[in-house]
């Protein structure tokens, strides 16, 4: 049987409904990602079946989307694996000990936000920010009783600052290069909406930390925590050797999980050093089903008892789900049809900007992808950046203002599942991730104004003419 394109109109209510489903099911319902993402896929497959695509091509396109995604699996699991082993050789104790002796309550959260931009900026990632200073930063936050969410937040919007900026950054690469812009003259150019974004963040963080309806930590809680850090676990700057490794061997651009490796036998040792009588045993097991604390006290139990495999098997499901429901719509190809049919409204710069920045949540939302997200987009749109006299820099800053910094977003994406295995905290998160929400808006915003950098002459008179040859071919 052959297969048909898919028409636009269908398309169109093709994604309507996936949304549609994939919001009511966890926004309404508050049900886990997992359940709506099979729905929809299921109703994607119905629709390639439909077209007249067989299982095998089908169940291909599905093991496809799941194979990009392995690397991504792997290394969630070995951070699970790591968090664990840093819960019982003092690690996070260590962190969340001096967290709470030296950081503001009324300034933590603009406290998180700076100390992430730091580390995702020297390491290029936000997973290692996440995974490195963002689980010690959500220990303080317990010990200060400020919402998890609101931290994760702030966690989030500091990490993906880096994501987005810094030269080691793999995205960063990947937008410049989909957009043929010098990486150097590419970040410069992201300065304009990136670094606005970041200072509108922090301000709304202090506002948030001064309103003492959202930050009033109780102090007693604080020392008694702290008194029960102090006696309890091992308090030494030995326990801190796994993740400054981790912060290291990142910013050396060491691939992911070799590094995570290293920091896990460097844990594994000092655990030999700072838990008498430790057996391999324990450490295995602790490996897989994470550190139990039994102090006595709720609050000091709840921030130690973390990490461990088991642990990160709910975000490694949703990945799982989530990029075969994405191989599924890269075979079918129906968001490439919605491109092409709005190819009228592109006749204006701020149309064009606008087009990319809703391409790349749509591509975010529905497939929970971020590379796809930046080069899906990015192929489709970059000829009408030069029917408008736009300059390619535009497109590739545009790519990283929807595409990157949109994808933490969502809570079935790659990212999402990673941030909430690796903070344990609920979806809420979102709702404060400040810098992800205010980027695109100011993408927008510049889109219909003046300050964009337009295409050089010689390139645009360049474009007109190779379009001109285009057509009187396809004329003959």
């Amino acid at each position: 049987m052959k297969t048909r394109t898919p028409s636009f109109l269908m398309s169109v209510l093709l994604m309507v409904v996936l949304t549609a489903v994939l919001g009511v099911s966890i926004l309404h319902y508050q049900v886990a990602p997992q359940i709506p993402i099979l729905v929809v896929a299921t109703l994607v497959a119905l629709y390639g079946y439909f077209l007249g695509f067989k299982w095998k091509e089908l169940e291909g396109a599905m093991v496809k989307g799941i194979s990009a995604g392995l690397p991504s699996i792997l290394i969630l699991c070995m951070i699970g694996v790591v968090i664990g082993i840093w819960a019982l050789n003092g690690t996070v104790p260590t962190m969340s000990y001096y967290g709470l002796l030296f950081l503001s309550p009324q300034f933590f959260l603009l406290s998180a936000v700076v100390l992430c931009v730091v580390v995702s900026v020297m390491t290029g990632s936000s997973w290692s920010a996440i995974s490195t200073m963002g689980v010690a930063l959500m220990g303080v936050a317990y010990g200060m009783d400020i919402s998890p969410a609101m931290t994760a937040g702030a966690i989030v919007s500091g990490a993906i600052f880096g994501d987005k900026i810094s030269p080691l950054s793999d995205t960063t690469n990947l937008a410049s290069a989909i957009g043929k812009v010098d990486i150097f003259e590419h970040i410069r150019y992201m300065l304009w909406t990136t670094i606005p974004a970041l200072l509108i963040t922090m301000v709304i963080f202090t506002v948030i930390g001064l309103d003492t309806r959202f930050v009033n930590p109780d102090l007693a809680q604080i020392e008694e925590m702290t008194q029960i850090l102090r006696d309890q676990f091992p308090l030494t700057a030995i326990t801190l050797l796994s993740p400054l490794a981790i912060i290291l061997l990142a910013l050396r651009k060491v691939p992911p999980l070799p590094t995570l490796l290293c920091g896990l036998l460097i844990a594994v040792l000092t655990a030999f050093y700072t838990v008498p009588g430790v057996t391999l045993g324990e450490l295995m097991a602790t490996a897989h089903f994470g550190y139990t604390a039994e102090t006595g006290v709720e609050a000091v139990d709840s921030l130690l008892s973390l990490g461990g495999l088991a642990s990160m098997m709910f975000g490694v499901s949703i990945i799982l789900v989530a990029l075969a429901f994405g191989g599924l719509i890269q075979l079918i190809g129906f968001h490439q049809v919605i491109i092409q049919g709005i190819a009228g409204f592109l006749n204006k710069k701020g149309n064009v900007i606008l087009t990319t920045v809703l391409s790349c949540i749509g591509v975010n939302v529905v497939i929970g992808e971020a590379y796809l997200s930046i080069i899906l987009p990015g192929q489709m749109l970059e000829s009408s950046y030069k029917k408008v006299g736009l300059h390619p820099k535009n497109l590739s800053r545009t790519l990283e203002d929807a595409g990157t910094v949109v994808h933490p977003l969502v809570p079935w994406g790659v990212s999402g599942a990673f941030i909430m295995s690796t903070l344990s905290v609920g979806m809420g998160y979102v709702l404060f991730s400040f810098m992800c929400i205010i980027t695109p808006i100011i993408a927008i915003i510049l889109g219909y104004s003046k300050f964009l950098a337009a295409l050089p002459p010689e390139e645009a008179n360049a474009f007109v003419e190779e379009t001109a040859l285009e057509d009187k071919k396809m004329v003959l």
